[in-house]
């Protein structure tokens, strides 16, 4: 019996090696793994010195760019990893901004503990709305989540008496020491670094790895025995708990929220920014989130037509560069690696 067992046992370690063996090679066309993250941290370290010697003027754009690059890698995590898209992430980060303003204009709790509760009533939203969105797929899948979205834009804009309706909510929401810029610039830093490395963890967890590999051939995981339904379920209370700690972040920068966050439109702001910086790099949504507002705010300066020419913008990268900014990078150094030999001369 004992041997039988035995044999048995290793049966299911050969079992589970195979499985796992074809979920990397699934996931190995686009894979994004643990040594893509030296270069948030290096950007991390070059956003601290700028912070500390930028005019106030400069380092608040990119406090504000920061803050959107969790936005950038949290919709990034269905996107790129799990090949979903999704018009709802909105939601999230307007219940985020909502979760303190709220806190603050009704039930009195400080900031810091409405920023504790903050993404946990984003990820809980978010597993209601994949519990829904998730019996479907592709297509279906994102209008589901677009209808979500305008959903609660009407519901937050005509609740006028909790939520102040489309006027929004406006005051002194967060610790005195916060309006400081360079302390919110910081302090938002700090969060950001904390959380980016957090989503890392977990993109190059083998969670990630079967992200990938159901993003790649779902029926072909699902054979294997993976839950892969659960598995995206989790991926977006993961998504909805970094969204909504980037909305409070947003209300940190703006003192304020108001219910345009929840539109569809704003949605499809961290899908474009993930587009445009690639989405099968980790760095890729964050460099998306700084390119898209440092641009935003130097365009909206000379034209009113800003939208368009970011719009063109996405379609030449689209066209021109699938993988994004990031990718058109990598190509470059590689075209380079191959003209230079090892030992430093022109191969």
């Amino acid at each position: 019996m004992s041997t039988l067992s035995e044999k048995s046992s290793k049966k299911n370690k050969l079992a589970d090696s195979a499985g796992l063996a074809s979920l990397s090679q699934m996931g190995s066309g686009r894979r994004l793994g643990p040594s893509t993250f030296a270069m948030p941290v290096t950007l991390a370290v070059v956003a601290a010195i700028l912070g500390s010697v930028l005019p106030v003027s400069y380092s608040f754009i990119l406090e504000y760019a920061i803050s959107l690059s969790i936005y950038a890698v949290a919709t990034n995590l269905l996107l790129g990893f799990g090949g979903l898209v999704s018009f709802g992430q909105g939601v999230f980060y307007g219940l985020g901004a909502y979760t303190v303003a709220l806190n603050w204009m009704h039930h009195g709790l400080s900031f810091w503990e409405a920023m504790v509760l903050a993404p946990f009533v984003g990820a809980a939203a978010s597993v209601l709305m994949g519990l829904i969105a998730l019996r479907t797929r592709k297509l279906y899948f994102a209008l589901l989540t677009l209808a979500f979205s305008q959903l609660a834009y009407v519901i937050v804009g005509v609740q006028y008496n909790f939520t102040s309706g489309a006027n929004g909510i406006f005051g002194a929401m967060v610790p005195t020491w916060l309006v400081s810029p360079r302390n919110s610039f910081f302090f938002v830093l700090g969060v950001t670094v904390v959380s980016l490395l957090v989503m890392w963890k977990v993109t190059s967890s083998p969670f990630g790895l079967v992200l990938q590999a159901s993003r790649d051939n779902r029926d072909r995981v699902e054979a294997l025995g993976v839950n892969v339904f659960r598995h995206q379920l989790v991926a977006m209370a993961i998504a909805g708990f970094f969204c909504a700690i980037a909305g409070t972040l947003f209300v940190i920068y703006s003192q304020s929220t108001y219910p345009d966050l929840f539109l569809w439109t704003s949605s499809g702001i961290p899908v474009f920014m993930v587009v445009i910086g690639g989405m099968y790099k980790y760095i890729g949504p964050i460099i998306g989130a700084v390119v898209y507002e440092i641009a935003h705010h130097f365009l909206i300066g000379y034209t009113q037509d800003w939208q368009l020419v970011l719009g063109l913008v996405l379609v030449v990268i689209v066209l021109l560069r699938p993988d994004g900014l990031a990718g058109a990078f990598d190509g470059l150094m590689a075209r380079r690696r191959g003209r230079v030999s090892p030992a430093g001369g022109e191969s």
